[in-house]
C-alpha cells in the first residue's frame, strides 16, 4: 500500500496523486527528513485503516518503520548540532565513515541522551521511556520474534508517532529552507490526519470501556504494557481491560517505578506478600497509595514516626507510631 491509495474524508489531505518517490522508475533520493517522513507515511498507511482491518502483519511494519523514523530524524537532529554525536565514539569520529555510512553509529538510548543531556533538548521521561520501549520491541522483532498484544502494540506506536510529528514541527522543519519545509506540507498533512484517526481508535476503545472502569477507579492503575488506565487489579490475576495483558504484582513491580521505599510489602488486609508501595491510581492519579494486588485494597503508604524514627502505618493524619502515642499517653497519666 502506498500513501495515495489510503483515503480519507478529506480529500484535500488524501489526494489520489503518487509522490515522486513512488512513481515507477524514480530515482533514490531520501535525505534525512524526506527519508523520516516517508517512514512515518508508512506506519500512517499500516494503521490509521479501519480499526478492524489492522493485521498482525500491519503493526510488525510500522513498528519496524516507526522506530527506523526515529533513528533517522533524532540522529539527523544530533548531527544538527555536530557531525561526531552520532558515532558511537564521538573521539573517534571520521568524517568519510560519515559520509559513505560505515560509521558505527549511537544506540537509540545513547541518541536520546545526548539530545537531552548535550543539546538541551526538553525530551520528558515520558517521551523517553516510549521511545526505548519502541526500541526493544523493534529488537524483538527485527531478531527474535515478538509476542504481544495487538492493542498494547499499537498504543505504544500512538505514542511515539504522537512525539514524532512534535519533534519534527519544533526542532526539524522550521530549520528547513521555504523550499523544502514547503515539500514536506502534503507529507505532514497526511501523517496529522493519519494520526488522529488513530488516536480516535483509541479513544474510542477507551470510551467503551469507561462505564466498566468507573466502578474499579480505586484499584485501577496504568497498565505497563500499553500505557492505559484499565488494568483492574484484583485476586492475582490482574488484567488490562484495554489491551488484554494479563500483569502479576511481580512483573508490575518490575516493570514501574513505585517510589523509593520497599517495591512491595506484606498487606495488613489480607496478609498476602502482594502490597505494592506507591501506585497511582485512576481513583487519584497523583496520590501514591499502597495497593494490594491480591484483594485489591488501597491503604495509605506508610509514614516515619517523628519520634522512634519507626515505620507505621497511618490511620488519619498521625505523626508518631501507636507504641509512642501510647507511651506519651501514659507518661501524661503519671
Amino acid at each position: 500500500m502506498t500513501a495515495q491509495d489510503w483515503t480519507a474524508d478529506d480529500p484535500e489531505v488524501f489526494s489520489a496523486r503518487l509522490r515522486p518517490v513512488e512513481r515507477p522508475g524514480s530515482e533514490v533520493n531520501f535525505p534525512p527528513i524526506a527519508n523520516g517522513l516517508d517512514y512515518l507515511l508508512s506506519v500512517i498507511t499500516s494503521l490509521a485503516d479501519d480499526e478492524e482491518r489492522v493485521s498482525a502483519r500491519d503493526l510488525k511494519y510500522a513498528v519496524l518503520h516507526l522506530q527506523a523514523a526515529a533513528e533517522v530524524l533524532l540522529k539527523y537532529r544530533l548531527q544538527q548540532e555536530h557531525w561526531t554525536l552520532v558515532f558511537a565514539e564521538p573521539g573517534k569520529a571520521r568524517k568519510e565513515e560519515l559520509a559513505d555510512g560505515s560509521l558505527a553509529s549511537c544506540t537509540p538510548a545513547q541518541t536520546v541522551d545526548r539530545l537531552r543531556r548535550i543539546v538541551g533538548l526538553p525530551i520528558g521521561d515520558k517521551d523517553a521511556a516510549a521511545l526505548t520501549k519502541l526500541a526493544k520491541t523493534r529488537n524483538a522483532l527485527q531478531h527474535y520474534g515478538l509476542t504481544d498484544r495487538a492493542r498494547a502494540v499499537e498504543a505504544r506506536t500512538a505514542e511515539v508517532l504522537d512525539f514524532l510529528v512534535r519533534f519534527l514541527d519544533e526542532q526539524l522543519l522550521p530549520a528547513l529552507p521555504d523550499e523544502d519545509r514547503q515539500r514536506t506540507t502534503q507529507d505532514m498533512r497526511t501523517i496529522r490526519s493519519g494520526l488522529s484517526r488513530i488516536h480516535g481508535f483509541v479513544t474510542r476503545r477507551m470510551q467503551r470501556l469507561r462505564a466498566e472502569l468507573e466502578t474499579h477507579r480505586n484499584r485501577t492503575v496504568a497498565c505497563p504494557h500499553c500505557g492505559k488506565w484499565a488494568l483492574v487489579v484484583a485476586d492475582d490475576d490482574s488484567n488490562c481491560r484495554f489491551c488484554s495483558v494479563r500483569t502479576d504484582m511481580i512483573d508490575y513491580v518490575l516493570r514501574v517505578d513505585t517510589g523509593s521505599y520497599a517495591s512491595y510489602r506484606r498487606c495488613p488486609g489480607c496478609d498476602n506478600h502482594t502490597l505494592v508501595c506507591g501506585a497511582l491510581t485512576a481513583a487519584a492519579p497523583d496520590v501514591p497509595v499502597d495497593l494490594c494486588f491480591s484483594c485489591g485494597k488501597t491503604f495509605p503508604p506508610p509514614k516515619t514516626c517523628l519520634r522512634c524514627d519507626r515505620r507505621f502505618q497511618p490511620h488519619d493524619s498521625e505523626t508518631v507510631c501507636a507504641a509512642c502515642r501510647t507511651d506519651r499517653i501514659a507518661k501524661d497519666d503519671q
